[in-house]
């Protein structure tokens, strides 16, 4: 994912890559850090993306592409209205970048 597009956010960083291998499935990772908090803190920030991903990428993300959601401090505290905004406008943005 080194190599991936990368739109960041006060939430969390989103970074995009192409497969390329014909398949449609739009695959997602998540990854928070032990620098944000404890275990259960940072499960349930897991939990907030995962979902927030669920709600989101069916509609607005590529097909074909994997995406890796990358925690910041904030996405615990950010209201979810605002974390679903967030991953539409992080989409929104790597999509024009790749045209």
């Amino acid at each position: 994912m080194r190599a991936g597009a990368r739109a960041g956010g006060p939430s969390f960083l989103l970074v995009r890559r192409r497969r390329g291998d014909g398949d449609p499935t739009i695959r997602v990772g998540f990854a928070v850090t032990k620098k944000i908090g404890g275990a259960v803190l940072r499960n349930r920030i897991r939990r907030r993306l995962r979902e927030a991903a669920r709600s989101v990428l069916p509609a607005h993300g590529e097909a074909g592409c994997d995406y890796v959601l990358i925690a910041r401090g904030g996405a615990e505290s950010r209201k979810y209205a605002d974390l679903l905004d967030d991953l539409k406008r992080g989409l929104l943005s790597l999509a024009r970048k790749s045209t």
